[in-house]
C-alpha cells in the first residue's frame, strides 16, 4: 500500500469519510514530532559537547574545580579559593542549554558570580532549532570562560597548571 499524500488523506477523509486516512494522518504527526525531537536532540549535542570539552580542560587548568550535578541541559564549576579550603565556594560559572519560552529557538546560557569581585551576571546567545553555529557557541563559551577565570585569577591566585 503507498501513503498518500497530505491532500489525498484530507479529501479522503472530510469527502469520502475515509476513517483510515485520520489514523494515517495521526501516524505521519506522530513521525514528524518524532523527527524534529531526533534533530533537535542533536543540536543541544553538539552545545553539550562544546561544555563537555570545556570541562575537561577547565579541570586541568583549575584541579580543585567542582561539578555538581544540574537538573537539565549544561554545566556549572564552582571554584573554591585553595584546595585546603575544600568546600567552600567563592564563585561559579553557569551554563545552560534549552529552548526559548517560545520553542522557536534553543539558548545557551551563561551565570557567573564571584564573592568580593562581581554579583550575579547573566547573558545569553540564541540559534535556530535546525542549525546551530559551533563556531558561534564556541567563542560564547570561551569568552565567559576567560570573563571569569581571568577576575577569579586575579582576586584569588587561583592554582593553574600548564
Amino acid at each position: 500500500m503507498t501513503t498518500r499524500g497530505e491532500f489525498t488523506r484530507k479529501f479522503d477523509r472530510e469527502i469520502l469519510g475515509d476513517d483510515s486516512a485520520a489514523a494515517e494522518e495521526r501516524a505521519y504527526l506522530e513521525q514528524l514530532e518524532a523527527a524534529e525531537r531526533d534533530a533537535l536532540d542533536q543540536e543541544f549535542t553538539k552545545l553539550l559537547q562544546i561544555l563537555d570539552y570545556r570541562a575537561a580542560w577547565l579541570r586541568e587548568r583549575f584541579p580543585g574545580v567542582r561539578e555538581p550535578q544540574l537538573e537539565g541541559s549544561g554545566r556549572r564549576f564552582e571554584f573554591g579559593p585553595s584546595p585546603e579550603e575544600k568546600g567552600r565556594t567563592i564563585g561559579w560559572l553557569e551554563f545552560r542549554v534549552r529552548l526559548t519560552d517560545s520553542q522557536q529557538a534553543i539558548l545557551l546560557q551563561s551565570y557567573m558570580e564571584l564573592d568580593g569581585q562581581f554579583s550575579k551576571r547573566y547573558d545569553y546567545v540564541t540559534f535556530p532549532k535546525e542549525k546551530v553555529s559551533i563556531d558561534k557557541a564556541k567563542r560564547f563559551v570561551e569568552s565567559k570562560i576567560l570573563e571569569f577565570a581571568g577576575t577569579y585569577q586575579d582576586a584569588y591566585g587561583g592554582t593553574q597548571t600548564g
